[in-house]
């Protein structure tokens, strides 16, 4: 019975310890999918002609990116204690 009073006395740090570990590998994720998307743009305008369509559409997947990380950041907020 002790021990169950001391695994649970533990839990909510333990939870706590996994939601940060999990906000970082998130950070970590987001940080490199963004420099490979700024290193793809500089190589797109280092390699080729500027067309104004094509920044459209980088612009757009990067403004979808980021909603999406939102959205999911966001639900991922409601469910931490």
């Amino acid at each position: 019975m002790e021990l169950l009073q001391n695994i649970a006395s533990l839990l909510p740090e333990l939870l706590l310890t996994a939601v940060i570990a999990f906000q970082a590998f998130l950070f970590r994720q987001v940080s490199e999918a963004r420099r490979e998307h700024l290193e793809l743009r500089v190589e797109i305008a280092q390699n080729y002609l500027s067309i104004p369509a094509f920044e459209r559409a980088l612009d757009k997947l990067e403004q979808r990116f980021i909603d999406h990380l939102k959205t999911h950041l966001n639900i991922h907020r409601s469910h931490t204690p």
